[in-house]
């Protein structure tokens, strides 16, 4: 599975950047919704790595599934970080940087607890959620190409 990662975390860099340069130009909300991290690697991202698991026949295919989940939605999350920095520095008023600055915002909420507690809980959420709907694609494909199954041949 060596190199699984790369072309995901290209796009999610993409996203990231489009969104931000959305964001910033004033462009639509609703294209800025679309532009989603967590849709990457809470929904999209599993599916993708299920798929490409299923095809190559790995061992513990549901071990190698979660552990892609995981790190992928940690450096996702990691490219957001210096996003989240910026938003407080220059008091983007966009609602997802609600509590980063402000009079009830220190720097260390702004810094440090909004940033990384949201990442924690997306990371968790992407695990949980992303885990269950890869592992019913696994599922799905494994039963379809198992050798020996009357309905393959």
């Amino acid at each position: 599975m060596k190199g699984i990662l790369k072309w995901p975390l290209i796009i999610a860099a993409v996203v990231v950047i489009l969104r931000v340069a959305n964001e910033r130009a004033g462009g639509s909300p609703i294209l800025s919704s679309a532009l989603s991290v967590v849709a990457l690697h809470t929904l999209l991202a599993p599916v993708y790595f299920a798929i490409r698991i299923a095809g190559s026949g790995a061992e513990r295919p549901y071990a190698t599934l979660l552990k892609l989940i995981l790190s992928y939605a940690v450096w996702t999350r990691a490219m957001l970080l210096p996003v989240y920095w910026l938003a407080r520095v220059y008091q983007w008023p966009e609602p997802r940087f609600d509590g980063l600055w402000g009079p009830r915002s220190n720097a260390f909420v702004g810094f440090i607890a909004v940033p990384f507690l949201t990442a924690f809980f997306w990371i968790v959420a992407s695990v949980v959620v992303g885990g269950a709907i890869g592992a019913g694609v696994l599922a799905v494909m494994n039963s379809r190409s198992k050798p020996g199954d009357v309905t393959s041949r």
